[in-house]
């Protein structure tokens, strides 16, 4: 394994337990900013490290990439390409993160400390940055009886939507878990929509 100087850590003995420092950490095909993104690991997240190079860690087996017309389906951003130098070998990779965004410690549950309606929101993606919008969000939903405080409570708060994957925009289910039931906030403007 080669040795990183940017790591935190001291050198693993086989598999290590890391934990996630950035709010989002992209999961990459290949250990490199060009690969292709295949999804994301949050804050305060667990990965086990099987290898490190180069600064990127990897925290996967191998797997198929489910190449089809020489693209890999798995992949949501960025270089979908079933070859070699995205990682893709064979119509298999394994998923690489930055080591940079890797701790030996868990982060501080920005959540500790809530209570009241914060404390119904807690669970919720991105919590430690839009606390008092999500909170304030809930109040306003559950109040104007739209929302129980059962539905976040079974929720666990806001979803990040992938839907908007570049805005600040979070969902909630409010009396099912269908389409209809379920509600947007823009975490910036504060406002809610369907």
């Amino acid at each position: 394994m080669p040795k990183v100087n940017e790591r935190p850590w001291a050198a693993p003995e086989g598999d290590e337990q890391l934990w996630v420092t950035s709010e989002r950490l992209n999961r990459r095909t290949c250990p490199s900013e060009s690969c292709g993104v295949v999804g994301r690991l949050f804050f305060r997240e667990g990965v086990t490290v099987l290898e490190e190079r180069d600064g990127w860690a990897r925290i996967t087996q191998t797997y198929d990439a489910s190449c089809v017309g020489g693209r890999s389906e798995y992949v949501d951003t960025g270089n979908a390409a079933c070859d070699d130098a995205n990682g893709i070998i064979d119509g298999q990779f394994a998923e690489w993160v930055s080591i940079k965004y890797l701790s030996e410690t868990r982060p501080p549950d920005p959540a500790a400390d809530a209570s009241g309606v914060e404390e119904l929101v807690a669970g919720s993606d991105d919590f430690a940055r839009y606390r008092t919008v999500f909170a304030e969000a809930a109040q306003s939903l559950i109040a104007q009886r739209r929302c129980t405080e059962r539905n976040f409570r079974d929720m666990g708060g806001w979803v990040k939507s992938t839907s908007h994957s570049n805005q600040p925009v979070y969902f909630t289910y409010c009396g099912g878990a269908t389409a209809t039931n379920r509600l947007y906030l823009n975490a910036d403007t504060g406002e809610v929509f369907r």
